[in-house]
């Protein structure tokens, strides 16, 4: 006989707790996590621009100590030739030759560290190493004009910046821009001093340029790693989590629906014990009322059950209450309430049932108890028993406890009566 138990609306709210709470850690984790590989993804970035900034910055030394060796030997004197043209901007400046002849008539120009930074420039950047270039905010030579980039730096340099720096993008290709001043000295003034410029200021400066698309896009290639590492994590997580959430609340509703057995039901039996017949009678007393639908009550005990412990033990009185247990379970309908009422006695409520219909069940049940025979002992001793059984039929207006009473004074009568006997009240 199928019996429903009522624990489902905490079941369902113990059900979205967890839910709740296991989201909530899941959310928590995805945010570190996702900040962990942001973190590594920031990280990765920054490297790459320090990185950028000292090639860019190391490139600068080398090009200002060459420049540095060439002014303090006044430039440097190639031999001519077609390639070698003579640097019309030397021409005009007192004190300086830009051409020289030697003993066998040979021609040499002198390169200016201007002219030199240029050039060394130009053949870096054939090679696709990298490029760089002097310039100044007065630059004695035109294509020594500076750029955007070039002009804010050097603006910057005469506001009290030591170095500037930036990517830029110039066609399909990024560079690294980095730029940082030169300072006037002495051996720059020979070329330099009808500009105005005196020992110690700032009369311009070099602009390295990097490329740097290669890293950027290998860059950019490590955060879409990191990123759908961070998508798989956080996809296994979920799953995880989802596994670990439906294990838990499955083990939770049976945990749930134990506990409400064991306040609804008698640990020995398994029947519904007393509170729980009450709460269920009244739901069948209204219905019974509402539809105007007999209603009857079967209350019956165990014969002599003192003398049956006493005989064979309080294990065997136990297995007799089991037993019996089944056996009623399996006579009465489907939807008839049986529970335990105390000690050896029991009731069953049997809706839309007459006294009569009652009573034909009442003695279907004395019958099936005395086929019980349970084994005792070494010896195998069979042990039997009956049963004495009252029957009420609820009457209108009536209250239920006043029909359980009739149906109990019912049973005392059949006890009275010689036991194993059905009475009616």
């Amino acid at each position: 006989m199928k019996q429903k138990t009522g624990g489902k609306e905490s079941s369902g709210g113990s059900s979205r707790f967890v839910r709740k709470y296991l989201t909530g850690i899941f959310i928590i984790f995805c945010l570190i996590l996702l900040s962990v590989f942001w973190g590594f993804s920031y990280k990765s970035s920054e490297l790459i621009k320090k990185q950028m900034h000292q090639q860019g910055s190391a490139f600068f030394q080398e090009v200002v100590i060459a420049r540095e060796w060439a002014a303090n030997h006044a430039g440097v004197y190639v031999k001519m030739g077609p390639d070698v043209k003579v640097n019309p901007y030397l021409l005009g400046i007192p004190g300086i030759k830009a051409v020289i002849t030697d003993t066998d008539g040979q021609k040499y120009t002198l390169k200016n560290p201007a002219l030199m930074t240029r050039e060394m420039s130009e053949l870096a950047q054939k090679k696709g190493l990298f490029k760089f270039r002097i310039t100044s905010l007065k630059p004695l030579n035109p294509d020594n004009e500076p750029d955007s980039f070039e002009k804010t730096a050097l603006t910057s340099f005469n506001e009290g910046a030591r170095e500037h720096f930036n990517y830029e993008r110039q066609g399909k290709e990024v560079f690294y821009r980095y730029m940082a001043p030169l300072v006037t000295e002495k051996s720059c003034l020979k070329c330099h001093q009808s500009q105005g410029y005196r020992e110690g200021e700032i009369r311009g400066g070099i602009s390295v340029s990097i490329k740097s698309g290669d890293m950027i896009k290998q860059l950019r290639k490590n955060n879409y790693f990191l990123m759908f590492s961070a998508v798989g994590i956080v996809a296994l997580i979920f799953a995880i989590i989802y596994f670990i959430s439906n294990v838990f609340i499955k083990d939770l509703k049976a945990a749930e629906q134990k506990l409400v057995e064991m306040a609804s039901r008698d640990f020995l039996t398994g029947l519904f014990n007393r509170r729980e017949m009450f709460a269920r009678l009244e739901s069948e007393v209204s219905r019974a009322i509402r539809h105007d639908k007999p209603l009857s009550i079967i209350m019956f005990d165990i014969d002599h059950f003192k003398k049956l412990n006493d005989n064979y033990g309080h294990d065997m009185g136990d297995d007799v209450l089991r037993e019996l247990s089944r056996t009623v379970q399996k006579t009465v309908r489907q939807y008839d309430i049986v529970c335990r009422y105390g000690g050896e006695e029991f009731l069953v409520v049997t809706p839309d049932t007459t006294a009569e219909e009652a009573m034909n069940l009442a003695e279907r049940l004395r019958c099936v108890a005395l086929e019980i025979e349970l084994p005792h002992g070494a010896e195998k001793t069979m042990v039997s028993f009956s049963i004495s059984v009252g029957v009420a039929q609820m009457i209108k207006g009536e209250a239920v406890e006043k029909t359980i009473s009739r149906a109990d004074a019912a049973l005392y009568r059949a006890k009275e009566g010689g036991r194993n006997r059905v009475e009616k009240a």
